[in-house]
């Protein structure tokens, strides 16, 4: 799903949620949109799967959103500034390119009227700021090894600049419109979590060309100005003799000589070059075109790629934005009321543990909630301990054969267990390897029902679940998987969902 779709998508579904009475858009309105909706979308599997909803339930919910968006728009219209407020300042990207190449332009003229020091400040100092960007940029992307660079402290204040543009609209536009106010505001918190790592990338790609067109300027200030002055180009220097001088040309120019065929000046040449009191300096004109060489291989070219790598990363991004809290529950839901989705699937694997009857009928209830919808759970592995050395292989097969059936993955374990390294660390570390290839996370859940049960309830023993629960957090936090403590036999289908459980596992659901 697009950004720009899912973006209308998460305005309605602020309103699906926090307007349960239809007071901004009518209960009417949005079963008709839903049918609508549904009757154009094509062919939707009745049994969803996986954390990504197949491209005709996309197109539903996109084109549910849309109806009901038209709808909203002639009541409030407002609603149409809120999502362009949204989608950042379309102005802010040519500005700060024309504002660079404006800069790049005046660093011309910071030599001595008609003279240009080729051992001055303009071009040196940006090759040498670009090259240490360079080696920043790689010690970066060495570091994180694939991961997500952390936004930076500008794209998160724009992203505090857009909210605030937006709260300060929703307060003078929809101040009688309470329900659609709070729906509004939550629609900007949603939103600005997706569109924080938007923000980097465009960023990025703005930097780059930004630092391109300071030196395009700059070259352009140089041309523009030998039209209509005369140049001379030489070089001044308190400790550098002749000799050296040639050398450090070789060095910066060199690479642009070999490629435009221009010729670097002899040392005999360099030292007629040098400025004093009566003489020195040279025609400027070949060594304007050395400068434009010069800017184009060591600024203009990489900075283009690295920018031209950065849009790459934004296109990928906004046609696969991250997904916020919440919505996969909420999109299944929706669909669920076309009554063309029946149900869901879960694939469990259970270590050194049988769950009962009532675990088994809880963890499915507990699933439906998370999920919006019916659950049917499958037991695809069961492992008992011994079993960690050979288990990796059966975990991949059975990951295979349950990933294009499965809408979610779970290891669950028993509280009555003290983990330990070789076997429960053992089994965290082989699931994670058995299911990173297709990026697909796990819940890692630990039943506490048979423990409850061993303590038989008694208020004194509470201390020791308590801190049998720390226990196992802290373990599953050394492993980079949270463990989530649940009593699963308290849980029961058709029973109001216990809060403490909802919100544990909706943490591993986002996750």
């Amino acid at each position: 799903m697009h950004a720009a779709a899912l973006r209308t998508v998460l305005l309605i579904r602020s309103i699906d949620e926090g307007d349960k009475d239809g007071e901004v858009l009518s209960l009417a309105d949005r079963a008709e949109s839903t049918q609508v909706a549904s009757s154009h979308a094509g062919d939707i599997p009745s049994t969803l799967s996986g954390s990504t909803l197949p491209p005709a339930a996309e197109r539903l919910l996109v084109r549910r959103a849309e109806l009901l968006l038209d709808k909203l728009a002639t009541r409030a219209p407002v609603i149409g500034t809120v999502l362009d407020l949204a989608a950042g300042a379309s102005w802010l990207a040519p500005a700060l390119l024309a504002i660079a190449f404006a800069f790049g332009m005046s660093t011309a003229a910071l030599d001595r009227a008609g003279r240009i020091d080729l051992l001055s400040l303009p071009l040196i100092g940006l090759i040498a700021w670009n090259l240490a960007v360079y080696v920043a940029l790689a010690i970066g992307w060495a570091r994180r090894r694939g991961r997500s660079a952390p936004a930076s402290a500008l794209s998160r204040w724009y992203a505090l600049w857009i909210r605030g543009r937006t709260d300060a609209l929703l307060r003078h536009s929809l101040r009688f419109n309470v329900p659609l106010t709070q729906a509004m505001q939550r629609f900007a918190t949603d939103w600005l979590s997706i569109a924080q790592p938007l923000i980097v990338l465009r960023a990025k790609r703005v930097f780059h060309l930004a630092a391109a067109a300071v030196a395009l300027g700059l070259v352009a200030g140089l041309y523009v100005r030998g039209l209509v002055l005369h140049y001379e180009a030489g070089w001044e220097s308190t400790f550098l003799q002749a000799e050296q001088v040639r050398s450090l040309f070789g060095v910066l120019y060199g690479p642009a000589a070999a490629l435009s065929g221009i010729p670097l000046p002899e040392v005999q040449h360099v030292q007629a070059m040098r400025w004093n009191e009566a003489v020195g300096g040279a025609s400027a004109a070949p060594f304007i075109h050395l400068i434009a060489w010069t800017a184009l291989l060591y600024i203009v070219l990489p900075r283009l790629a690295l920018g031209i790598a950065s849009t790459a990363s934004l296109l990928r991004a906004l046609h696969r934005p991250q997904l916020p809290d919440g919505f996969m529950p909420y999109a299944r839901a929706i669909l669920r009321e076309t009554g063309r989705v029946t149900k869901l699937t879960a694939s469990a694997v259970t270590y050194a543990y049988t769950p009962s009857r009532d675990a088994l009928a809880g963890l499915s209830a507990l699933l439906a909630d998370a999920q919006g919808g019916e659950v049917v759970l499958e037991i695809s592995l069961s492992v008992a301990y011994g079993e960690e050395d050979n288990v990796a292989k059966r975990l991949r097969a059975a990951a295979r054969e349950a990933r294009s059936d499965a809408s979610c993955h779970v290891l669950l374990m028993s509280l009555a267990s003290t983990p330990e390294p070789e076997n429960h660390g053992a089994m965290i570390e082989a699931m994670q390897r058995a299911l990173e290839p297709e990026r697909t996370g796990f819940l890692l859940l630990v039943d506490a029902s048979s423990y409850a049960a061993r303590m038989n309830d008694d208020p004194a023993l509470t201390a020791r679940v308590a801190e049998r629960s720390r226990t196992w957090r802290d373990f599953a936090a050394a492993r980079e998987q949270p463990a989530y403590i649940v009593d699963l036999s308290r849980l029961r289908p058709g029973d109001p969902p216990d809060p403490a459980a909802r919100e544990a596992l909706g943490r591993a659901m986002r996750r």
